[in-house]
């Protein structure tokens, strides 16, 4: 009966250990351990999305399939080692960002974290 009423609790952290922006060629390389961990009931996450929020910039990531669709069960973590290079259209002159991961969970709640990072400018 208890177990009716129980949420899921989701923690998110970001570790990254490459982030360059170079502003001559456009590009970011962004490299890093993400990390999510289910504190609360089962969880069936879905619509997962990630972008690259620097300043008033935001960047969209393409999500890696084993992201997409994501089932954690009380107590567990699911944790990957990521990596993504773009080519922007105009420079990128932050010196800070987040990485921004969102998602919706089988009881339509909506999770979204901001995981900030820095930037070496080249």
């Amino acid at each position: 009966m208890f177990g009716l009423f129980q949420r899921p609790k989701l923690v998110a952290g970001f570790v990254a250990s490459e982030a360059i922006s170079n502003e001559f060629t456009r590009e970011i390389d962004l490299a890093g351990h993400l990390e999510l961990k289910n504190e609360g009931s089962d969880a069936d996450l879905s619509s997962v999305e990630m972008m690259i929020i620097a300043g008033s910039r935001r960047i969209p990531l393409d999500v890696p399939l084993l992201w997409k669709g994501l089932r954690l069960s009380k107590g567990e973590e699911k944790s990957e080692e990521l990596r993504w290079k773009l080519t922007l259209d105009s420079p990128l002159r932050a010196q800070a960002g987040e990485l921004f991961v969102g998602a919706h969970d089988q009881k339509r709640q909506t999770w979204q974290w901001r995981l900030p990072f820095k930037f070496e400018l080249r």
